[in-house]
Order: C-alpha cells, then structure tokens, then sequence
C-alpha cells in the first residue's frame, strides 16, 4: 500500500545545509530558501481528493511544488504535468501557482491504494498518458543511481533542457539534484547560455536529446573546459557523428549512453557512442534478464527495481505479481555482457506484406550526410500500415526514400517530410514533432 510518511523526509537536512540552489533563466534560488517557501506551502495545503499537479514549466516553483508535496505527512498523490490537462475544472491553484488540484481523471486506476505518483508520456503516439510509482521508491532510485554510476555520485551540478515531466528528466536530473543538495539547472532547448556557464570545469550530468546538445555545442563554441561534463542522450539516437559535434563545443565533456523507459526506468549503461544498438551493460545492483528467448538468442528484456511503474492511465503495463516489468524491448547479450537492442515487440508492423521494425527505417535515415535526427510514425488505421519519415536537418526526399529501399527489408514511406535544423522541430520533451 505504500508508506504514509513525507518521502522526502531525510532529505530535508541536506538541502537546508546546501550552498547549492536552482538554476533557471530567471536566476538562481538557493535551496534553503525553496525549502522555506515549500514549508509554508506545504502548512497551507488543503485536502485534495484526488491528490495535486506540479506544474512542469521548468520554472522554480515547480521545484517548490516537489519539495512541499515530499515533506507532506501523510504523504499525498501528485502528478508531475500540465495543470490544464491533469487538474481539476477552474485550475484551483495553491500558493503561488506552485501547486494545483488534481481532477478525478489524474487519480491511478481504481484499486490503487496509499500514496503514488506519476508522470505523463509525451503523447506522441496518442494521447498522454499517466504512469504510477510509489513516492518512497524514489530515494532508493536515486541512491541506486549514485551507487551503480560514479559520475551521478560525483556530479556537483545536473542539468536539463527537457521538460521535467518526462520521466528522465525527473528521474535523471531533478530526483537526484534535490535528494543530494546539487545544483540543479533548468533551461529551455533554445537557452544554453544558462547552462553552459554552470556545466564549465564542474563535475556535472547534463540530459539533452543529442539533437539539442549539438545545438548547446555552438553555444559552448569550445571557449571552457568540460572535462567532467556527461551528456545523457535523452530519448536515445546519439550517434558518432552527433558525439564528435558535441565534443567540439564542449570539449573534454564525456557521454552515458543509457537505455531505459518511463515503465521500466534505468536498465543499461555504457560510455562508449556506438552505431551498432549496443546499449551498455545492466545498471550495477539492478537486475535486468531476457525471457522467451529464441533460437538466435533474441529475447525479451525485462527488470525490477525501485524506479519500475506499477499502474498506468488508459491501459496496462506488462507487470506481474513479483514486481518484474517489461516494455517489450528485444535484446539480445554480447560477450561482454551488455545487450544488443533488436527492437520491440508492439513496433513491429507491416509494409507492403513485409515485416519492419521503424527503429532501423529511423537508424537508416540518421545515417544520411547531413540528417541530424528522424522520426518514424506508423498510421494503423487502415487496411495497411501507412509509414511516415520525418527526416530533420540537409537533405531530400528522394534521399530518404532511397535510404528506406536500401533497407534489408526495403520500406516505401507513404509521406516524408524533410525539415532545416531549429528549435522549432522538437516538443518540450526534444522529440521530432509530427
């Protein structure tokens, strides 16, 4: 049922003692100081039945928002989201906009008993959805971070250009900024001038899709030394190509490769950039295995662990009574341990008879001199599945459909669509927009 006590109880002692704050474009805010408008937030709260939105606008108050909700005894329901999607009729705020009443349609399924939280899906594929965990699992989350990757324990400063209801950045950077006392820098894709001078000659993790970090590279423009700097690709797609980019501007700067999801939260890690769909090795102390493994040693991933989603809005994880969860990622070991991603089960569709996993249409058109990202969507409600590429950076459509028929299983795009590198191609998340 979930522990009824503030989660972030213990917490509290470290950010009170922090000589470090919050980082936006509007400046930066100490941690004491967030921690005594949470406090008075947080003696002011009404009941809420339902539970409470944070607004995710990457502004301090959502962090304020956090911080009062995890001080809370007993501990209440939040999600972390859009307050005009998730709250309820008339925006009934708290505070100063820091807090907003959860409507019925925000609470987790029926059944679903003690405190939970949850974040939203970006809704690129349908709309978004709610996906539940346990608030108290988040420290042990975070202290399994710390444990497994030494550039998480050292990080003096984490950093995001994503918005923070996407599960990694939460998990990521947010989570683990204010559990630890860091530095924690919010900017948006466009704003890099704000978190380049806190990334410079610091210990610090930055998650960015690799797109966005390209676009931070130019502003760096190699004027600082980010020899203890680790960029998380968020949302995947970091190519060799991509990393020698991000490398010049911010040059010394390393990179955490990492495979994970919002159901299953962090599974591998690597440091290398690889084009081949190694994706690292499992996180230390957190076990991840194959099931239903085929002949040519392609499986199932699956995992369990305390950054795992138990309960979702509009569906059903792939979760069983012992905790174990699973995406339906294809994998398969390597000799050193590590996986190989193949791609995903509910992926997988059909195009003019033939089966095709958009994963290697996306990795193809990447490839393409000039591409710096891709998207793939998939239109199922036909008789056929209607495949659309989305193609971002120097190129044609006549090089994008050549790169789909060169395919091992050639692919003819009902729509491509080729866009010019900018701001204006990605979502609040960093993803391509449709």
């Amino acid at each position: 049922m979930g522990d009824p006590g503030a989660w972030l109880i213990h917490a509290e002692p470290v950010l009170r003692r922090s000589r470090a704050g919050v980082v936006t474009e509007r400046g930066r805010f100490s941690w004491p100081s967030l921690l005594e408008r949470a406090e008075a937030l947080a003696a002011g709260l009404p009941d809420a039945p339902h539970g409470w939105v944070v607004p995710a606008d990457g502004a301090e108050r959502a962090v304020v928002g956090l911080l009062a909700l995890g001080l809370t005894a007993p501990s209440p329901r939040w999600v972390l989201g859009d307050p005009a999607r998730w709250c309820a009729a008339g925006l009934a705020a708290a505070g100063d906009g820091e807090l907003f009443v959860a409507g019925p349609h925000a609470a987790p399924p029926p059944g679903t008993g003690g405190p939970t939280y949850a974040t939203a899906s970006s809704g690129t594929t349908g709309p978004p959805k709610l996906l539940f965990g346990r608030p108290h699992s988040v420290p042990p989350a975070v202290g399994l971070y710390t444990a497994g990757i030494p550039e998480y324990a050292s990080a003096e400063v984490f950093a995001t250009c994503s918005a923070i209801d996407f599960a990694a950045a939460f998990y990521m950077v947010v989570a683990p900024a204010m559990l630890l006392g860091r530095d924690l820098v919010l900017f948006r894709p466009g704003s890099w001038e704000t978190a380049v001078p806190e990334l410079a000659g610091r210990p610090g993790v930055c998650l960015a899709p690799p797109a966005l970090a390209v676009l931070g590279a130019r502003t760096a423009a190699a004027r600082h030394a980010f020899p203890e700097t680790s960029f998380v690709p968020a949302g995947g797609g970091l190519t060799q190509g991509r990393a020698e980019r991000v490398s010049a501007g911010f040059p010394g700067c390393g990179f955490l490769t990492m495979l994970g999801s919002t159901e299953t939260g962090l599974l591998t890690v690597g440091r290398g950039v690889r084009d081949d769909g190694h994706v690292g090795s499992p996180l230390p102390g957190k076990p991840v295995w194959l099931e239903d493994t085929g002949p040519d040693g392609t499986g199932t991933l699956w995992t369990r662990g305390p950054d795992t989603r138990f309960a979702v809005t509009g569906g059903q994880l792939t979760t069983r009574r012992d905790g174990a969860v699973s995406t339906g990622d294809l994998a398969h070991r390597t000799e050193d341990g590590g996986f190989v991603l193949d791609g995903r089960k509910d992926d997988l569709v059909k195009v003019d008879g033939m089966s095709v996993y958009p994963r290697e249409i996306t990795a193809a058109v990447r490839a393409l001199p000039g591409v710096t990202d891709a998207s793939v969507s998939v239109d199922r409600s036909r008789s056929a599945d209607r495949v659309t590429v989305i193609a971002v950076g120097d190129t044609t459509e006549a090089r994008v459909r050549e790169a789909c028929r060169s395919l091992p299983t050639p692919v003819t795009p009902h729509r491509v669509v080729c866009r010019p590198v900018g701001q204006a191609v990605y979502d609040t998340r960093g993803k391509v927009l449709r």
